[in-house]
């Protein structure tokens, strides 16, 4: 037979397809360190806040001596500042693509939120990554893989620093991948103890990764890149031990909403989504960066 009505004719009675309603988002990460600082809000008319500290008295064997008269010795306090920055995103709607998307008006404005606060507190969680990099103790080895060792000597660092409180370790997906493969190839004393079972499970959608030497251990891909590094690191949860954190955070808002209608749209919805913070080292003994290659 010939001269067919094929699709290829009749296309113009054809839509080229059916969008389904079920919205597959990008694959996102866990978003676990901005769960784990101390975080603080800012007073009335204020963009800081000021996080106290008790400076320590030392040289103690000229000051506290026996059978000595004691002596006046300085009650010392100092304070660091986190002064807030706002972040976030503006999305740009036509009234045509509110009313002629499948999602409708509503799905897609709801859509549009939804992006924006993940988006603000990806943000968020990054910067906190990179606040990582001010510690001063650190372990590992530049350009080299991640290993038990390094992890064991983070713990081990802590102790030297003097930090308490609850520990957990964030490390970047690259050393977490390192560590497994060690523990797995060389693990046999690890699993026979159990120590290292939870960390061969797979990973949360939060990034937890289970616990390995005692340490709750989270992974993301946030973390900030230093050459051909990057890092992570083991520190004192400041959400169980806030007074004990390295960073403190100060919070003028979580991700907000704002929106308007533009005439220069054809009355299309503007909508932003913004977020407040800024961020300060509190105590630095309180935390352990993890520095191996990337």
């Amino acid at each position: 037979m010939t001269s067919e009505s094929t699709t290829s004719t009749v296309t113009g009675w054809i839509n080229a397809s059916i969008i389904s309603r079920m919205v597959s988002w990008y694959l996102k990460d866990g978003l676990p360190a901005s769960k784990m600082v101390r975080v603080e809000g800012i007073a009335p008319g204020t963009a800081t806040t000021a996080f106290s500290r008790v400076t320590k008295t030392t040289a103690l064997s000229s000051t506290i001596t026996e059978g000595t008269g004691l002596s006046n010795t300085t009650f010392s306090t100092a304070n660091v500042t986190a002064a807030i920055a706002e972040v976030g995103i503006l999305r740009s709607f036509t009234k045509l693509a509110e009313r002629t998307n499948t999602l409708g008006s509503e799905g897609l404005l709801q859509a549009a939120v939804e992006d924006g606060v993940f988006l603000c507190l990806e943000k968020f969680e990054t910067d906190i990554w990179a606040a990582f990099a001010n510690a001063s103790t650190s372990v590992g080895t530049s350009g080299a893989a991640y290993t038990i060792a390094n992890f064991a000597a983070a713990i081990s660092q802590l102790a030297i620093n003097k930090a308490s409180g609850p520990v957990v370790a964030c490390l970047t997906t690259t050393q977490v991948k390192n560590l497994r493969a060690e523990v797995a190839s060389s693990g046999a004393a690890h699993f026979a103890t159990g120590s290292g079972n939870d960390l061969l499970k797979p990973i949360g959608e939060d990034g937890y990764c289970g616990a390995f030497m005692g340490v709750p251990t989270y992974s993301t891909t946030l973390a900030t890149a230093s050459g051909a590094n990057s890092i992570g690191a083991h520190f004192v949860d400041g959400a169980k031990n806030p007074a004990g954190a390295a960073t403190g955070v100060a919070l003028g808002w979580q991700p907000e909403v704002s929106s308007v209608i533009d005439p220069a749209f054809s009355g299309g919805t503007k909508m932003a989504v913004t977020m407040a913070y800024g961020m300060v080292e509190v105590l630095d003994g309180a935390y352990v960066k993890d520095v191996t290659i990337t």
